[in-house]
């Protein structure tokens, strides 16, 4: 929230210099993001046009006689076309400093002008928001005072962070009773409106439904709509809200300065004098005062006249009602509704303005009567005539009370005080305070902190006003607890064994919007698994919990895949849409390899798929402690030829291939993008490997150039030769494979090697030959294999 210095000043002394100011903001809760410093503005003074004339050498010009109050008047040229005789403007005088440039004294086609009329820009203030030309005061603006001074112009502006459990924060006021409070100074109120009103209300309110918990309605007459004075535009321009209208400025002013948002009706287009607060119906529609035709549903509420829907609550007012220049009868609206039902209408139509801010964070229903109050007097000063406000609803409740131990602040902060010191740290919050028997205050809850429950809740506005600086640093005692640790130890484990193997690690919302599904739509993809989607989602980016790791790391190749290679893992959560929703942990891991050079190679072998499965086996393997067996297998998003699975006693943990050309295309990534993922919550414990004696004596090796149908598995020819079970048989590994013109069609070449070994003596040729001959026995009846020769 945007607090000008100069606006927070009207209500305490504020001594302090900016920076200091925003550090006392910060010490009670309340963080600020930025200070914004004012433009140097000197020499600025208010002053009258006292006469006008066309400038006797350009027709474009006006030359000015303006009286500053403390001698002889001006003679100052202007472009400006908005100006006339009796207006009290700012007035720039010779040697002044604007942020833009230093006045001095220069002659305009002929006439020696004495200074300069101000524009809103010249003073440093947003040119949109107030009028072309020169910026116009009101009319009893003191001739010759100080114009910085009585605008408040030369004040920072601070850019505080308020918590969602502070509405009554989200205001000047609010900041002010806080400032106030902290440097035990006096909080002034500002002025309300309590009578006399000029006739009973005559308005009817019928609340419906539980929406509205309390409704004030109030007609103000002989109401005109102009300029609001320029103290209040300038405040709100400060505060970064643009002044309209003195109407419409009123009601932004008050929910600024006080927290409660209003909204104001002409009162001759409220049909039959009748304010009905109610739900929608599905399908009504609604015209907005930003001329957007919306569509209306049951979770958003309504405020209806006799002839239908006029308002969206606590929203967007509607353009049948909207105050125009003709307006003289006005109705306020001082509501408070319920937060959630705000909310939830916010989000169904994708609209969230100031007012619905504040509405959804559930205000103190007394906030409904003072802002009314505020906004009558400053209506008042406009001129207007005040009718008797009418409250419907529920009443202001009498204030809560707490029986507050005073032990509790040393057991909860460590800070020891004496209940004199606890008392007064509370009533400087506005609570008011009765010693009870022994050490308990009773402590009555003022209307605007309707955040505070409980003793917990007094004890934390004690160490705020006593500062968290002087809470002790120590250490709690922490006992021990029962929390399972294996799974972020796995999880360590695997990102630091990736990031040995040159690998990053990436983080990604586990949310993401319909473009996603979409782009596997464009593909012809289905998807894995039916995604699940938020139902009341924070906002259209994230409306769908994902179903997969790949996606979202492919987006983010998308956007740094301008050098390559690329190796990236990421470690989250994927959701299964299926009743119930079922949530799992994967380890996704791409590599984005650069262009390599070409390889007198077949065309169907793919090196860096093999060297990739490489590396991801030998993580299975350091991370278990097993050598994983190798599957083909398929799976949406994948290659569908050059995708497997990864086994561990016959279990699938892990897949990786190659990503569809289709997805890569779509997401506009390299064509040749590697993936794999392991199923994390699949990994079986780490085994510890048996300890095996240096065998005694040397072994012998066989290597078996096999003649196989092409769409045998190296897996099967694997299990055909441990099939054999050949006591001699250490181990056996297939290293090479070949399709081409030296073998049969339908046909490949693969060649195994076979490690043999005696425990008790060296092996001889004899006993290797038979050995080899079973094997190869084993390898024809099993999987049809032949000897090359």
């Amino acid at each position: 929230m945007r607090v000008p210095l100069g606006w927070l000043k009207a209500y305490v002394d504020v001594t302090e210099s900016a920076d200091e100011a925003a550090e006392i903001f910060a010490r009670l809760g309340f963080p600020v993001d930025a200070v914004e410093r004012a433009p140097r503005v000197e020499g600025v003074v208010i002053g009258e046009i006292v006469a006008l004339e066309k400038h006797p050498n350009a027709d474009r010009l006006l030359v000015g006689t303006i009286s500053v109050g403390n001698g002889a008047p001006l003679t100052i040229a202007t472009g400006a076309t908005n100006v006339a005789v009796g207006q009290r403007i700012p007035v720039a005088t010779i040697g002044s400093h604007l942020p833009e440039m230093k006045i001095e004294r220069r002659t305009m086609r002929g006439i020696v002008s004495e200074g300069m009329m101000c524009s809103a820009r010249e003073l440093g203030l947003e040119p949109e928001h107030f009028e072309d030309g020169i910026m116009i005061l009101d009319g009893e603006a003191a001739v010759g005072a100080n114009a910085v001074a009585a605008l408040g112009l030369a004040q920072a502006v601070l850019d505080l962070d308020v918590t969602p459990n502070r509405p009554d924060c989200l205001s000047v006021l609010g900041l002010a009773r806080e400032y106030a409070a902290a440097m035990r100074r006096t909080l002034r109120l500002p002025e309300l409106y309590a009578g006399p009103y000029a006739a009973p209300s005559e308005v009817r309110v019928v609340l419906e439904g539980d929406g509205c918990n309390r409704y004030v309605a109030q007609r103000f007459e002989n109401v005109r709509v102009g300029a609001a004075p320029a103290w209040m535009r300038v405040r709100l321009s400060l505060a970064g809200q643009r002044p309209i209208s003195n109407l419409v400025d009123i009601s932004n002013y008050v929910m600024l300065e006080v927290g409660q948002p209003l909204h104001f009706f002409d009162w001759e287009s409220v049909a039959g004098g009748t304010i009905i607060v109610r739900k929608a119906h599905r399908g009504e529609h609604l015209l907005t005062l930003d001329g957007v035709e919306r569509e209306l549903d049951e979770r958003v509420l309504l405020i209806c006249d006799g002839a239908g829907p006029s308002v969206i609550a606590g929203i967007r007012g509607g353009e049948r009602s909207e105050v125009k220049e003709s307006t003289r009868s006005l109705l306020m609206e001082s509501a408070n509704f319920d937060g959630p039902t705000i909310r939830r209408g916010s989000l169904s139509l994708g609209l969230r303005t100031d007012g619905s801010l504040r509405h959804e964070k559930s205000l103190p229903l007394s906030f409904a009567d003072f802002g009314a109050a505020r906004a009558a007097k400053l209506l008042a000063n406009e001129g207007a005539t005040i009718n008797a406000p009418l409250a419907t609803g529920q009443p202001v409740p009498a204030p809560a009370h707490i029986a507050f131990p005073v032990a509790q602040v040393p057991r909860v902060l460590g800070l020891s005080l004496p209940l004199e010191r606890v008392a007064s740290n509370l009533q400087a919050l506005g609570f008011a305070t009765t010693p009870l028997s022994g050490e308990t205050l009773d402590v009555e809850v003022p209307p605007w902190r309707a955040d505070v429950h409980e003793n917990v809740d007094l004890v934390e506005e004690v160490a705020r006003i006593e500062s968290y600086d002087e809470i002790p640093s120590e250490l709690p005692p922490i006992a021990q607890h029962g929390i399972n640790s294996d799974d972020w130890h796995l999880e360590s484990d695997i990102a630091h064994a990736l990031m040995d193997r040159g690998y990053r690690e990436i983080v990604s919302l586990p949310l993401h919007s319909s473009a996603i599904l979409e782009k596997y739509r464009n593909a012809g993809i289905e998807l894995p698994r039916p995604p699940v989607e938020v139902l009341n989602p924070l906002s259209e980016e994230q409306r769908w919990l994902r179903f997969a790791i790949l996606p979202l790391m492919l987006q983010w190749l998308s956007r740094n895949c301008q050098e390559l290679p690329r190796r990236v893992f990421e470690i989250g959560h994927a959701f299964r849409g299926e009743a119930p929703i079922t949530e799992e942990t994967i380890a996704g891991i791409i590599f984005a390899p650069a262009e390599r050079p070409e390889k007198d190679e077949p065309v169907w072998r793919d090196r860096t798929l093999l060297e990739f499965r490489g590396e991801i086996e030998s993580l299975l393997r350091g991370l278990t402690g097993i050598s994983p067996k190798v599957a083909q297998d398929a799976i949406q998003g994948m290659h569908p030829g050059k995708t497997a699975s990864l086994l561990l006693d016959h279990d699938s943990v892990a897949m990786v291939g190659r990503v569809d050309p289709r997805l890569c295309a779509t997401f506009e990534v390299p064509l040749s993008t590697y993936y794999a993922f392991l199923r994390v919550d699949k990994l079986p414990a780490r085994s510890v490997a048996a300890y095996k004696p240096v065998p005694k004596f040397p072994g012998t090796s066989r290597d078996l150039a096999l003649l196989l149908d092409e769409n045998v598995p190296a897996e099967a020819v694997l299990g055909a030769v441990l099939q054999a079970h050949v006591p001699q048989l250490e181990r056996a590994r297939p290293f090479d494979e070949y399709r081409g013109p030296q073998v049969p069609a339908g046909k490949k070449s693969m060649t195994v090697r076979i490690w043999l070994r005696e425990p008790e003596s060296t092996i001889t040729d004899a006993i290797a030959d038979r050995a080899t001959a079973k094997i190869v026995a084993a390898l024809r009846e099993r999987v049809g294999a032949e000897l090359r020769t």
